[in-house]
């Protein structure tokens, strides 16, 4: 891995998991972006209750563009892995042998699962303004009434931006 791609390789925690936030660069090397994320965290989980635990975290991204004429027409997107589970239509967090279904989603009304291109959806984004930070919202997820041993649940997800 060069130096350039080191750089951009970061850390962060989203959806009480942990997260590895991997940025691919573009092959110009005009263009930089940092990464960070907001952890979404579910507190506690209650298997009697009968509606779903819902809760928001956040990936931000701000990006530098060094060749004005590469950054007329900037995007990127923004995808998360499956995790644990290996399937994005069914993340699970785990404590144990203790397993606890989530998902993470990209629209408040939790109907597009965030995924990868080949495995939910990912997200394309076009870059308004240099410099600034863009914030893509990220809705979480625990269906209701799932009965689990106690425990401290997590999974580890990455979140890759490409641009």
């Amino acid at each position: 891995m060069n130096q350039l791609s080191v750089t951009r390789l970061k850390r962060a925690i989203i959806a009480a998991t942990t997260v590895a936030v991997s940025v691919l660069p573009s092959t110009a090397g005009a263009v930089a972006c940092n990464v960070s994320t907001l952890p979404a965290q579910f507190g506690v989980y209650n298997p009697l209750e009968a509606a779903p635990l819902s809760t928001t975290g956040a990936i931000n991204v701000a990006c530098t563009c060094t060749i004005l004429l590469d950054c007329v027409a900037f995007a990127y997107r923004i995808e998360v892995s499956a995790g644990q589970s290996g399937n994005t239509a069914a993340r699970e967090m785990r404590s144990g042998t203790g397993r606890l279904q989530y998902n993470l989603f990209s629209d408040p009304g939790f109907t597009s699962i965030w995924g990868s291109g080949s495995a939910g959806s990912s997200r394309l984004y076009l870059l308004t303004l240099f410099g600034s930070r863009q914030t893509a919202t990220v809705y979480a997820r625990i269906p209701a009434r799932q009965v689990v041993p106690a425990g401290s649940y997590s999974d580890s997800p990455a979140v890759t931006i490409f641009y």
